[in-house]
């Protein structure tokens, strides 16, 4: 039996021509999955041929074996690009999840201020009907006529209207935070907090610097540039050629050959010049990007801290103190009303003036903590995280 040993080494060079105009952008993503794919797009390849030639009855086989190897520093490039992909991918499931925390805090401070508002609404029907109780006292005694059983009546009414719609807003709010934590909308939901020291003071700049480290959006588009400045090296890298070596066997019963093949791609006349145009472009749009985002972000932020301090100085006028001698004077004008010791003006004044001030009160709490979840929704990060200043080393 003769056997032949055969070296052949063949020099493939690829040529591609990229016509005048024609750039397209290669896709800049690259996945966990791509980065799985291209690995075993880059494991041997095996070939086989198997053919009977007829005329001579003789088996005649043909393996191939061709193992690829990327240009030093490629493969590592593309480790980089997938790494990067799934930190952005984490990046953006957190970003989720602070919005959707931020819709769950803002619907509970809501609910939180729709009871108050309907405690504050229950007092008022309580004292309506104390109204009426008085009244038809004083009409039967002589002392009043029947206009204020009719008013008080009225005023019994309008309190009963003003409930419903507190609890209205406390369904309404419970739906919301139900849907929010994927819960059925109709279940039933015990909420309890309070709305007092809502919003902890910070100072502008600190509060503009925890958004620009620490605001998932930011942070998201720096991810973007970083990988598209390894997207364009990687496009840098495409003009450096990949090769394939590997060996192969042509088998005949009278012969044997053995050869070693080597393939390399050279790009000759394809210097990828449109590519890498197409990504130093997208590069330079997320860095230009990043600088938008900034501006867009101290914009939402500093707004934010002006509704807040807006919303904190209108609840400050409403002191403990005031509060208290407010709720003493209508106590009084009720127990004087019932003794007909003072007159029906002065009275509905006095209830008025309390129920609608205490209103006006719960209000301020509710836009104190609503212009808090709008600062936290700025900045990126809750405010009850404790914001440290790096301390200065001395020399």
């Amino acid at each position: 039996m003769k056997v032949t040993y055969l070296i052949v080494v063949l020099l493939f060079v690829y040529l591609r021509v990229v016509p005048a105009g024609e750039i397209k952008e290669p896709k800049r993503e690259l996945a966990l999955e791509s980065a799985i794919a291209e690995a075993l797009a880059r494991n041997p390849e095996l070939r086989v041929l198997e053919a009977d030639m007829a005329a001579a009855h003789e088996f005649h086989g043909a393996f191939t074996l061709s193992q690829l190897f990327l240009f030093p520093g490629k493969r590592a490039l593309l480790v980089a690009i997938a790494k990067q992909n799934i930190e952005l991918r984490k990046l953006a499931l957190e970003g989720l999840r602070f919005q959707l925390a931020t819709a769950v805090r803002k619907a509970f401070y809501e609910e939180v201020a729709a009871q108050k508002i309907a405690a504050l609404r229950k007092e008022q029907l309580g004292s309506a009907e104390t109204f009426q109780d008085a009244a038809a006292k004083r009409v039967e005694s002589g002392y009043a006529s029947d206009f204020e059983v009719a008013k008080s009546q009225s005023d019994v009414i309008n309190a009963k209207k003003l409930l419903r719609a507190a609890e209205g807003q406390i369904a309404e709010a419970r739906v919301e935070l139900n849907t929010l934590m994927g819960r059925d909308p109709s279940a039933p939901l015990q909420v309890s907090g309070k709305l007092e020291g809502a919003a902890p003071s910070y100072t502008r700049t600190d509060l503009l610097a925890l958004a620009m480290a620490r605001n998932p959006s930011l942070r998201t588009r720096s991810m973007q540039a970083d990988i598209s400045g390894l997207n364009l090296r990687k496009t840098r890298f495409g003009r450096r050629p990949d090769f394939a070596i590997g060996p192969s066997v042509e088998y005949l019963p009278s012969e044997q050959t053995y050869g070693i093949s080597a393939t390399v791609s050279l790009p000759i006349w394809n210097t990828s010049k449109g590519e890498i145009e197409s990504a130093s472009a997208e590069q330079r749009k997320a860095l230009a990007d990043i600088e938008k985002l900034r501006q867009e972000i101290v914009g939402a932020v500093t707004k934010a801290i002006a509704r807040l301090d807006v919303a904190r100085d209108q609840l400050a006028l409403y002191s403990p103190a005031y509060l208290n001698k407010l709720k003493a004077l209508v106590d009084q004008a009720e127990t004087s009303y019932a003794q007909s010791a003072t007159s029906l003006l002065i009275y509905l004044d006095a209830r008025r003036t309390y129920f609608d001030t205490l209103a006006d009160y719960y209000e301020a709490l509710a836009n104190v903590a609503g212009s808090r979840a709008e600062l936290e929704s700025a900045i990126g990060v809750p405010l009850a995280l404790k914001i440290s200043t790096p301390k200065k080393s001395k020399k």
